[in-house]
């Protein structure tokens, strides 16, 4: 049974005497949030990065003070109270059918690792490793609890999806989302290593771009998860915590998480948002606007 996707956290209740600044994050909501997403974000990793400070786990904050604290602010601003508890709702929403739970815990890891095959050596370099397991399944859940997912999703799709979604549509309003995911994430490329990034502008830029046309081709897929779940954040912090926890280790020991890899990815999920626009006729499963941002 297809879910109904919630409408945007709104309320008509208000504040007697919001303050100047209240109103003006209530009638803007979409540009009060990315400002409020992007600046205490880039701040605090621009921040870290000039004190020198280690990777880990210094960057586990920026989501939490970067797109949760702004899909909460904002609501709030724009909603009142009843919206905050609609959006806590939604953030807790895990009972949805348990079809999509077997299509993020299954096939999204299995879509993953055939991405390895194209690989030099991986077919031969498939050798399960029961042993890495339960290191694995430790991963899982720290990145899920501090790391990017449980920060982020609160802020790009209880928030933000909806709303993109009603002014935009669902096509262009994913690609919008979809770029500005990406563009918050800058700054780490400016740390030598992270998702291949290097010691120079020329070997940062390319990295960035195939890491941006990534977050782009997977907003698809994660609206039409958000649309067809009812707006679930479990759904969607499970669903991004597998993007961010590779199977590598797992499955494929010896064979590293590699730059060529990371574009073999952008390929395929980008056929997978092509599919997922043809086959909804550029719906998404939504079910339509609500009411205009």
């Amino acid at each position: 049974m297809v879910q109904t996707m919630p409408p945007p956290h709104r309320s008509p209740r208000r504040s007697p005497h919001p303050s100047a600044l209240v109103r003006f994050v209530g009638s803007h909501p979409l540009s009060s949030f990315v400002v409020l997403s992007f600046v205490p974000s880039f701040a605090y990793v621009l921040g870290c990065i000039a004190l020198g400070l280690p990777l880990v786990p210094w960057m586990f904050a920026a989501p939490f003070v970067g797109p949760f604290l702004a899909a909460f602010l904002v609501t709030a601003a724009a909603d009142g109270r009843p919206g905050v508890r609609s959006l806590v709702r939604d953030l807790v929403r895990w009972r949805v059918g348990a079809r999509w739970y077997l299509l993020v815990v299954l096939g999204l890891p299995a879509v993953l690792m055939l991405c390895v095959l194209p690989l030099p050596g991986a077919a031969a370099a498939f050798a399960p490793d029961p042993g890495e397991l339960g290191g694995w399944v430790l991963v899982f859940f720290l990145v899920l609890v501090v790391g990017g997912p449980l920060g982020e999703e609160p802020g790009w799709r209880n928030f933000a999806t909806p709303r993109f979604q009603e002014r935009f549509g669902p096509v262009r309003g994913t690609f919008a989302l979809g770029l500005v995911w990406g563009l918050w994430h800058l700054p780490l490329f400016l740390i030598e290593g992270y998702n291949h990034a290097g010691g120079d502008l020329a070997a940062t830029v390319r990295p960035y771009l195939v890491f941006l046309g990534f977050t782009v081709a997977i907003a698809y897929l994660f609206t039409w998860l958000f649309n067809r779940t009812g707006g679930s954040g479990p759904v969607a912090v499970v669903a991004h915590t597998f993007f961010n926890v590779t199977l590598l280790p797992v499955l494929f020991p010896g064979v590293e998480n590699s730059f060529r890899y990371e574009v073999v990815q952008l390929a395929v999920f980008a056929l997978i948002a092509v599919v997922l626009v043809a086959a909804t006729r550029g719906r998404l499963g939504w079910a339509g606007p609500t009411r205009r941002c």
